[in-house]
């Protein structure tokens, strides 16, 4: 269904929703159209093209959000909708009240976001690129045994938001991706693995070169990795690693999680949380962001706002539910997850500093790079911050990356750490992450505990 008569068919939900009996209601149309090839054993394993569409519907009766979904688009799915979503208005008892919002100075919201070079991801572009690249790993080193995965794909799609308020939202946008995992043999016998991605929105854009020599340092640098010594470290946690780490605490700065009594965040906003040298930054249209948010999907304009200033908790993050409880205004992440609204950040920034990764190293001396962390979800206790996490990395040896090293435990305490933040380097890469992406550098910790070696 194209977007015209998405639009004639959510117009008509919203004038018989109003005739239902709904005092304020809401449809949402989205199209996600995607394309896949993988590559394995020099063949295209598996080819997928898609386009997933469907609306959904949220009316306001009687103090209470009722919600409903479909994919079809007939009379009888405007019926089937507006009494099921009644029926959750009649039975749900939620004392925290949801809105349907529209701005009288903007009613009218239109981000178009859609690039001339999307047309070029076609199946013969992705299958030529993706056996290139899948001989080009194996020939980085004899080393290397199979590449276990290589995955091209790409995505687009519209995104609809119509109320019986007045608003008329629409955003779109698009992209690509490319992700590679190898194995390879070390001289001892074991196995080593390594992985690499890269995003983008033009296929021409990527730069195997660079990918390659990115995936050889991620599985060859482990070669001849051993322990060390258990002990207090200085840790560079190298760029992703961060990355990684920042996301499994993230949701402790949403405001639907302080309230809920689930992050020991409630009640710091506007104290000092971290060391001066760390700034976290929400910057829904970073110039160098694949996808801009202008707007949330509940019809309130994004800002450009720090996280943590400094080191203060300056704000949580608010959609038009949670703000109301706290009798603040939304900033602004209010985002539909499975047809209701959540909360989501869009495109975060780890503010850099004036090292470049050596330099942090030379600034260290003596320590240990993190760049692996496994175990994120059964190792970390999200509420209380307490962490303990199995790494591979690097000894920092004399200011230098020095050998490879694995089979060691980082643990420790999320809000300590953050104070122990020393250094923020300029290195920094950006990672898919929700709505957006991450961007953010490679961090100096003055000490974090190791265990390794008795």
């Amino acid at each position: 269904m194209d977007i015209k008569k998405a639009e004639e068919f959510m117009t008509k939900l919203i004038e018989e929703g109003t005739k239902f009996g709904f005092e304020d209601c809401e449809a949402s149309y989205a199209d996600d159209i995607s394309m896949s090839v993988d590559i394995l054993n020099g063949e295209v394993s598996s080819y997928e093209q898609s386009s997933d569409q469907g609306v959904s519907f949220r009316g306001f009766k009687n103090g209470q959000m009722g919600y409903c979904s479909t994919t079809s688009f007939d009379d009888a799915a405007v019926k089937f909708m507006l009494e099921s979503a009644m029926e959750n208005c009649e039975v749900l008892n939620d004392d925290d009240r949801e809105f349907i919002y529209c701005d009288e100075n903007n009613k009218n919201l239109h981000f178009s976001q859609l690039t001339e070079a999307y047309e070029k991801n076609t199946y013969n572009r992705f299958a030529e690129l993706g056996l290139k690249l899948e001989n080009a790993i194996l020939a980085l080193d004899s080393r290397i045994n199979a590449v276990d995965y290589l995955s091209i794909s790409c995505s687009r799609g519209p995104a609809l938001i119509i109320n019986s308020k007045g608003l008329h939202s629409y955003r779109d946008t698009d992209g690509m991706s490319i992700f590679a995992g190898c194995h390879a043999t070390d001289a001892d016998g074991s196995v080593k693995s390594g992985a690499h991605y890269w995003v983008g929105n033009d296929i021409d854009k990527f730069d195997m070169d660079k990918f390659l020599a990115k995936l050889s340092d991620n599985i060859l640098g482990k070669m001849g990795a051993k322990s060390c010594k258990s002990g207090n470290y200085k840790v560079i946690m190298e760029n992703e690693a961060f990355m990684q780490f920042m996301s499994a605490f993230l949701g402790n700065t949403f405001a639907t999680v302080m309230q809920k009594g689930l992050s020991l965040l409630d009640g710091k906003e506007g104290t000092k949380i971290a060391s001066d040298c760390f700034t976290l930054k929400e910057v829904p249209m970073y110039e160098d962001a694949l996808s801009k948010y202008p707007f949330d999907d509940e019809g309130v304009l994004t800002t450009e706002k720090a996280i943590i200033d400094k080191g203060v908790f300056a704000t949580a993050f608010y959609n038009l539910k949670s703000a109301n409880k706290a009798g603040k205004p939304s900033t602004g992440n209010g985002f539909k997850s499975g047809g209701t609204i959540g909360t989501s950040p869009t495109n975060l920034l780890v503010v850099p500093g004036d090292k470049d990764f050596n330099a942090l190293c030379e600034a260290a001396g003596e320590g240990i790079i993190l760049t692996d962390l496994s175990g994120l979800h059964a190792g970390v206790n999200a509420i209380s911050g307490d962490f303990s996490l199995l790494c591979e990395g690097y000894l920092i040896e004399n200011g230098k990356k020095g050998r490879p090293v694995e089979q060691i435990t980082a643990a420790g305490n999320f809000y300590e750490m953050l104070k122990q933040i020393i250094e923020v380097g300029n290195d920094i890469i950006n990672v898919p992450a929700g709505l957006g992406e991450f961007f953010t550098p490679s961090v100096m910790f003055s000490n974090i505990s190791i265990s390794g070696e008795s």
